[in-house]
């Protein structure tokens, strides 16, 4: 059986819409302002005393703004509607036009940009056959209560829409992060243990010595997968506990288990101080480059790893002994040249004369 799940958002479902509480929270306050409001308006405007209906007309007005975030037009139309009907009727000017306000930024807020500016347009036009003073006047007070409201709701729209963007890049870059992660992580480690394998079954009945130091290998380079896809994922769900730092120290014993695994590996790493994700973005450019290596070079081959300083950059640079040939780029070059354009460097990878890896990432200030 599926069970079908939503995202709750509190507030109270009329009609197959969600009031919020925010909602009617507003929609109380317009309508205590306008029902006191509006009967000292009058007196002030020497008036008559209001009737059932002009405090009718008032209640309409200010319940549209309960629809405001699920049916904006709905909203803007039928207060607009019952202001307009209530100047028609020789009502006097009020609180009852403070909705009209509150419809304007809610049709900026939750509607298209081109409806607000209509609504707007159409709210100042309705006004302007019973304003009872200048046109000058009309537009200074359409511009204050119509004009900026509807440019905040427009305003307030966008910041939170780029605060949405912001945090959808944000959560796909760390997406990618990951997916880097376990792809060195898983790739390095299949490729260690599937040569490990071959050496294995190749001494089985020769050197049971050596096939058993390979199974031990392939034990060891599989635990330690197992380990950082179980931390990448930890981290993902987002209970991922203190993980050992890797650092450029590691870098020898990862040339290593290269060794054991039949490439054997030169490494040179001078000793710079660097914040931990340089180290770590060295480490991997590395690692990944001896993985190509194991994967893809002829029995024989010799690879070096050299880390060393020039002027303000940080050099990597891992190269073999092969034969030249063409490759084609793949996810783990890709990986690492951005690893170093993260950090503001650069990354070549060639194979002309033998597959070679140089990364210059300029140093922290």
């Amino acid at each position: 059986m599926k069970i079908r799940t939503s995202a709750y958002v509190p507030g109270r479902m009329v009609g197959g819409m969600r009031i919020t509480w925010q909602d009617g929270a507003l929609t109380a306050a317009l309508l205590f302002f306008g029902l006191a409001g509006t009967r000292f308006a009058a007196r002030l405007q020497g008036g008559e005393p209001l009737d059932a209906l002009a405090y009718a007309l008032i209640v309409v007005a200010a319940c549209g703004l309960l629809f405001r975030t699920v049916r904006p037009m709905w909203t803007v139309t039928v207060t607009i509607a019952s202001i307009v009907v209530y100047l028609a009727l020789g009502y006097p000017f009020g609180p009852i036009l403070v909705s009209g306000v509150a419809a304007i930024y809610a049709v900026a807020l939750y509607a298209r940009i081109e409806l607000a500016a209509v609504s707007a347009l159409l709210y100042a036009l309705a006004l302007l056959p019973w304003w009872n003073d200048t046109l000058t006047s009309w537009v200074t007070w359409s511009a204050g209560w119509i004009l900026l409201p509807g440019a905040a709701g427009v305003l307030v729209k966008l910041w939170r829409r780029s605060a949405v963007d912001v945090r959808e890049r944000t959560a796909i870059s760390e997406r990618l992060r990951l997916a880097q992660e376990v792809h060195d992580v898983v790739g390095h480690g299949l490729s260690v243990i599937a040569m490990q394998a071959g050496v294995a079954l190749y001494v089985l009945d020769k050197d049971p010595a050596k096939a058993r130091a390979s199974l031990e290998a392939i034990r060891d380079t599989s635990k330690e997968a197992l380990d950082g896809l179980r931390s990448e994922l930890d981290t993902l769900r987002g209970s991922a506990p203190l993980a050992p730092v890797i650092t450029l120290d590691d870098v020898p014993a990862l040339a290593a288990r290269m060794r054991e695994a039949g490439l054997e590996v030169s490494v040179e790493v001078a000793r710079i101080e660097l914040p931990d994700t340089y180290q770590l973005a060295v480490y991997r450019i590395v690692q990944e480059s001896l993985t190509n290596v194991l994967r893809h070079s002829s029995p024989g081959v010799t690879a070096s790893v050299r880390v060393f300083t020039v002027r303000d950059e940080l050099v990597v640079h891992v190269t073999d002994t092969g034969t030249p040939a063409e490759f084609t780029e793949g996810h783990g070059i890709t990986g690492m040249r951005s690893r170093a354009e993260a950090l503001g460097g650069t990354l070549e990878a060639d194979a002309s004369q033998g597959f070679s890896v140089i990364a210059r990432i300029p140093l922290p200030a």
